[in-house]
């Protein structure tokens, strides 16, 4: 199982592409099967938690990332 599918597809809904769409995107949509069901098919509560742990990693590599960037 790789993460960055599950950030790919994270990042997808969170930007309004269906989940569908997201899952489709990838060449191995077994990888996020149980990850796209929860987006199909959770509480909104569910479905947002979800999403959280799967961004809140990438928000943190980007902001160590920003330190080394140039002013």
């Amino acid at each position: 199982m790789s993460q960055w599918q599950h950030a790919f597809v994270a990042t997808s809904v969170a930007i309004g592409v269906s989940v569908d769409d997201a899952i489709s995107a990838l060449d191995d949509a077994s990888a996020v099967q149980a990850f796209a069901s929860t987006l199909k098919t959770g509480t909104r509560e569910a479905r947002a938690r979800a999403i959280a742990q799967q961004l809140a990693p990438v928000a943190s590599e980007l902001e160590a990332m920003e330190a080394t960037w140039r002013a």
